[in-house]
C-alpha cells in the first residue's frame, strides 16, 4: 500500500466574521498540495482532502472529499465553526489518493476564538461606576 506524504506547509486559518458569544463563525484554510508518495515516487492520483478539528474529539469538518484543487491562497477551502464559549480550535488536514489512501496528519494550525461582548438588553443598563479616586504620586 503506498503512502501520501503531506505536510501543511503554509497553514493559514482566517477568521472572517461573528457575532458574539454562541454565533457561527466562517474560516478559510489553505495548505501546499502533496506532490510525493512517502516511498519518494510522484504523486500522480490525489483526489482530495480531509480537514479534521483535532482539539477534543478529533472531528472531520467537511462531510465529502474537498477536492484537489482547492486549500490554495487562490482557492482557500472556506467552512464554519459554532463555538459555544472562548477556545483555541485546532485543525488538520490530510490527502487522499483515488484509492481512498489516506495520509498522515498534517502540522496542526490553530485559530483562537474570544466571543465579542454580549451587550446588556435595553433597559437592564448597568450602573455607573461610583466613588472614583485618583491620587497623585509624588
Amino acid at each position: 500500500m503506498k503512502k501520501i506524504a503531506f505536510a501543511l506547509l503554509a497553514a493559514a486559518l482566517v477568521f472572517l466574521s461573528t457575532v458574539g458569544l454562541g454565533a457561527t463563525i466562517n474560516l478559510k484554510t489553505t495548505w501546499t498540495n502533496p506532490t510525493t508518495n512517502t516511498d519518494g515516487s510522484q504523486l500522480t492520483d490525489l483526489a482530495g482532502f480531509n480537514l479534521y478539528r483535532t482539539d477534543g474529539t478529533r472531528t472531520k469538518i467537511n462531510t465529502s472529499l474537498i477536492p484537489a484543487t482547492s486549500g490554495t491562497s487562490s482557492s482557500p477551502y472556506l467552512f464554519t465553526e459554532a463555538p459555544t464559549a472562548s477556545c483555541t480550535m485546532t485543525f488538520v488536514v490530510t490527502a487522499m489518493d483515488s484509492a481512498g489512501t489516506e495520509s498522515a496528519d498534517s502540522n496542526t494550525a490553530s485559530y483562537v476564538y474570544t466571543p465579542a461582548p454580549v451587550p446588556p438588553p435595553p433597559g437592564e443598563t448597568p450602573s455607573a461606576p461610583s466613588k472614583l479616586l485618583i491620587i497623585l504620586q509624588p
